[in-house]
C-alpha cells in the first residue's frame, strides 16, 4: 500500500485479503476522519447452461462464456477440450468467436460427434476459469451411461 502526498491510497495488484474496513484520518483539530469499506470481487468465467449438457449426434455444439464482475475485456480467452487448447481446430470442425464489448467469447461445433465429449474449459487471461462436461448421444441413449466422481479434486470418469 502507498499513501501519496494528495491523501490517496494507492493499493497495487488488489487480493481478496485487502478487503475490509479503511480509515482516512485528517491530524486537524477536532480530528475528522471518514471510514471507507473497500469490497474485492474477482473476476471470473461462467459458461452458460448446466454444468453437463447432453447433445444428439450431429447436432450443433454451442458453449458461451461470459466473464462476470471484471473491470477490463480480456486480452485472451482460450477454450480447451480435455485439457488440449482447441481455439485454432478449425480442422475439427471449431469455431471460437470472441466479443470484447460484451466480454464473451462462443465455441461452437456444427455437427457433434462423440469426439467432442468431454470437459471443456474457458480461460480468460483477467478471471478464474469455467468448465462444463458435454455428452453427445448416440441416437436416443448414449453409448455408454457415465457416472462422474470428484476424489480431492480429481474427477474419475466411471463407465457403466
Amino acid at each position: 500500500m502507498i499513501v501519496l502526498q494528495d491523501w490517496t491510497l494507492q493499493i497495487k495488484f488488489v487480493q481478496q485479503r485487502d478487503a475490509g474496513l479503511y480509515e482516512c484520518q485528517v491530524s486537524s483539530h477536532p480530528p475528522t476522519s471518514i471510514f471507507i469499506e473497500l469490497k474485492v470481487v474477482e473476476a471470473r468465467a461462467e459458461i452458460s447452461g448446466p454444468a453437463e449438457k447432453y447433445l444428439k449426434l450431429g447436432s450443433t455444439l454451442r458453449l458461451v462464456c461470459t466473464l462476470v464482475s471484471s473491470t477490463e475485456p480480456p486480452v485472451y480467452v482460450f477454450w480447451y477440450h480435455n485439457n488440449r487448447m482447441i481455439n485454432y481446430d478449425g480442422d475439427r470442425g471449431v469455431n471460437v468467436t470472441k466479443d470484447l464489448p460484451s466480454q464473451t467469447s462462443t465455441l461452437l461445433i456444427n455437427s457433434a460427434s462423440p469426439e467432442h465429449s468431454g470437459n471443456y474449459s474457458c480461460v480468460p487471461s483477467n478471471a478464474q476459469p469455467a468448465s462444463t462436461y458435454v455428452h453427445i448421444l448416440n441416437g436416443k441413449r448414449s453409448i455408454y451411461r457415465f457416472s462422474r466422481i470428484s476424489l480431492n479434486g480429481t474427477v474419475v470418469k466411471v463407465l457403466n
